[in-house]
């Protein structure tokens, strides 16, 4: 006769339990029994020592993840707020600046202004004249041969020009505007 929570065909002994003095009966008692040493896969103390070990793991993991991990992420995220700030704060500065240039270019006066300087507009009546920046070389020439030379044409060139200014000041004409042109770095 089949009962319905036998789950298998292994013959097992009584559970009724009786109690003789304080104690199970021996039924009971081969069921609660340790397993021998020789039985074990493992022996008690590696087994434990290996339990042990997993729930270090398992603790420093959950660890990592909940604590460590966000707390970094949150960290970044505050210099890169910070980055970003300061980087809006530049964008401003320059914004305000475009804006004031914008407004003085809205004048008539600085419409004059950027033609001039734009398009070399002159007014009627006026003589454009260019004068060259500064008379040295943009960079330093290292000392030796072909430099030298290199260094004397453009002293020469340059105080040719000037002087050819001078004199073109100094004679009577219609009003000069003069141009600066600053010198390639």
């Amino acid at each position: 006769m089949a009962r319905g929570n036998k789950t298998s065909n292994i013959p097992r002994a009584s559970t009724r339990k009786t109690r003789k003095r304080g104690r199970l009966t021996k039924a009971v008692a081969d069921h609660t029994r340790p397993t021998p040493r020789s039985e074990r896969l493992l022996p008690k103390l590696v087994g434990r020592t290996l339990m042990f070990i997993g729930a270090v793991v398992i603790v420093i993991s959950f660890g990592n993840s909940f604590l460590v991990l966000p707390a970094t992420s949150w960290l970044g995220q505050r210099e890169e707020i910070g980055a970003r700030t300061e980087e809006l704060e530049t964008i401003k500065r320059a914004t305000d600046e475009l804006q004031t240039e914008v407004d003085r270019l809205n004048t008539p006066a600085g419409i004059e202004d950027a033609a001039r300087d734009e398009l070399g507009f002159v007014m009627a009546g006026e003589r454009r004249q260019q004068i060259v920046g500064d008379a040295q070389a943009p960079i330093d020439l290292p000392i030796g041969w072909p430099y030298d030379l290199v260094t004397q044409i453009v002293t020469v060139r340059a105080n040719e020009a000037a002087a050819k200014a001078t004199s073109e000041v100094e004679s009577d004409g219609p009003p000069v505007t003069t141009v600066e042109i600053e010198p390639l770095p």
